[in-house]
């Protein structure tokens, strides 16, 4: 009741502002032309022209231009009162105005508004967080929106990677073919479907994985993803010559600075350790490479130091492996701006971040 007796007081407010507002009011305005002392004084303004013209105080010239002012002041005059008389019928068209509003204002309130609802300040009201969406939710949503609209490509080309985030590896992998189904095979492509069948199959880049890489690296010369699977997989394969030769095609491409410009130095060195016959070095390789993964699992250590660890699995084409170590120093170091360069370096790298 107190808040619509404080309506109905606001809203009588603000009509009586529009009306007197909109209404514009004159003072004397209401006076008939006839009866206006203005035009008494001008007739008699008129009748001493005359007066002066038939003495010959005036010349005829001038007694026309002395008429002519008066008849410009007469049309003044009537045109004032007509205003004020138009005046009284817009003050009725205001009220009527206000009074619509004001009916209107009620009942579209009275249909949509919850006056039962407790108050709530202004400052509370921009605090209080939009609900949030969970993976899960947008997943869900965007797959309801795929099966409805199975040609819809973007869905697909944005589900797939949430997909990966995930650790959905399969459903990737269906969606980047779906992708492919529908726009055609591009160096992104093929390279992402690669990765999503490569941590599918553990970490191995056998069978179709490697062709996809192959395809994205002729496909586009200077793709560097594939082109770092394909000399990844030559050193896990022990092919050394091939490894050597993706590693330094890869240099090449590099303009200084890349996050995996460090890897692919390593892995070069590492490919001519290993054309050198210095089997015993790369065997050292090796040997500090576990030897690092041991400390850390059992003792832990620092963000660089995982962050070594997870480029020498890389380098040495241990997929799998440098999956699990990422996992592990996600796990010690929650905090992503800790980990800022290793979150980069697993993803131009297809590790994903797991749950």
């Amino acid at each position: 009741m107190i808040f619509w007796s404080l309506a109905f007081v606001v809203t009588a407010v603000a009509c009586a502002a529009l009306y007197y507002a909109g209404a514009g009011r004159r003072v004397n305005a209401t006076a008939a032309v006839v009866d206006s002392p203005e035009l008494a004084h001008l007739k008699l303004q008129l009748k001493e022209i005359e007066s002066d013209l038939a003495l010959g105080r005036l010349g005829a010239a001038e007694a026309t231009a002395a008429k002519g002012e008066l008849a410009r002041e007469l049309m003044r005059l009537k045109a004032t009162t007509k205003a004020a008389t138009d005046s009284g019928a817009r003050r009725g068209i205001v009220a009527v105005a206000a009074v619509i509003t004001a009916v209107l204002a009620f009942g579209v309130y009275g249909a949509l508004g919850r006056p039962d609802l407790p108050a709530q300040p202004l400052a509370e009201r921009q605090d209080v967080p939009p609900p949030e969406m969970t993976l899960d939710d947008a997943i869900a949503r965007i797959e309801a929106q795929l099966k409805a609209k199975p040609e819809d490509l973007r869905g697909w080309t944005v589900i797939a990677p949430a997909y990966m985030q995930m650790g959905r590896f399969a459903d990737a992998a269906n969606a980047l073919r779906k992708a492919i189904e529908l726009d055609g095979p591009t160096a992104d492509r093929e390279t992402d479907l690669g990765e999503a069948l490569m941590m599918a199959n553990s970490g191995s880049a056998a069978g179709e994985p490697l062709a996809l890489f192959r395809s994205a690296s002729n496909r586009d010369v200077t793709h560097v993803r594939s082109r770092y699977y394909l000399a990844s997989e030559a050193m896990r394969e022990g092919d050394f010559a091939t490894a050597k030769a993706g590693w330094q095609g890869l240099l090449k491409l590099s303009k200084g600075g890349e996050t995996w410009l460090a890897n692919a130095e390593a892995g070069l060195a590492a490919a001519e350790a290993g054309l050198g016959g210095d089997m015993p070095a790369n065997a050292d390789i090796a040997a500090m490479v576990e030897g690092l993964s041991s400390r850390l699992n059992q003792s832990g250590g620092t963000i660089d130091e995982w962050t070594r660890l997870v480029r020498s699995r890389l380098v040495l084409g241990q997929t799998e492996l440098a999956q699990t170590a990422y996992d592990a120093a996600r796990k010690a170091y929650p905090a992503a701006g800790d980990r800022a360069e290793l979150d980069v370096l697993a993803a131009d790298n297809g590790l994903v971040a797991s749950n």
